[in-house]
C-alpha cells in the first residue's frame, strides 16, 4: 500500500523528519511517499498561512493520487485543506489532528491538547 504523506508548508526539513517518523510506525509492505508542497509558506501560523497553503496541497495530493497513492494524510495538525482535499481526491484523506482527537476519545472521557 502506498500512503501519501503531504506537508502543506513549504519547509522540506520538517517533511523529511515527518517522513521518518511514519516510515517508523508504517506495517510491512506500506511504502510511505513524504511531500512538500511547492507554494505557500513555510511554517501554517494561524488562518492566513492556511488560505495559502490549501492550494499547494491539493496539487501534491492530486498528484500523489496520480501516481498510485491509496491514502494521504495531511501532516499538520490544524488538518489544512482537509475538507477541501477530501473534496477533490477519490482516496481516502486523513488530518494527524482529527486522527489524534478520535483516537484520544476511545481512550479518554476527558484529554488535552497542547501545542506550541
Amino acid at each position: 500500500m502506498q500512503i501519501l504523506v503531504a506537508n502543506p508548508n513549504t519547509t522540506a526539513s520538517m517533511t523529511e523528519t515527518i517522513a521518518a517518523a511514519a516510515r517508523l510506525v508504517a506495517g510491512a509492505g506500506t511504502d510511505i511517499v513524504a511531500v512538500t508542497s511547492t507554494m505557500g509558506p513555510v511554517s501554517i501560523e494561524g488562518y492566513y498561512d492556511e488560505a495559502l497553503a490549501v492550494p499547494g496541497l491539493l496539487v501534491e495530493i492530486a498528484a500523489g493520487e496520480r501516481s498510485g497513492a491509496q491514502a494521504a494524510v495531511i501532516a499538520c495538525f490544524d488538518d489544512t485543506g482537509l475538507d477541501a482535499a477530501r473534496a477533490m481526491a477519490n482516496i481516502p484523506v486523513v488530518g494527524i489532528c482529527e486522527t489524534a482527537l478520535s483516537t484520544a476519545s476511545f481512550i479518554a472521557q476527558r484529554f488535552t491538547v497542547v501545542t506550541t
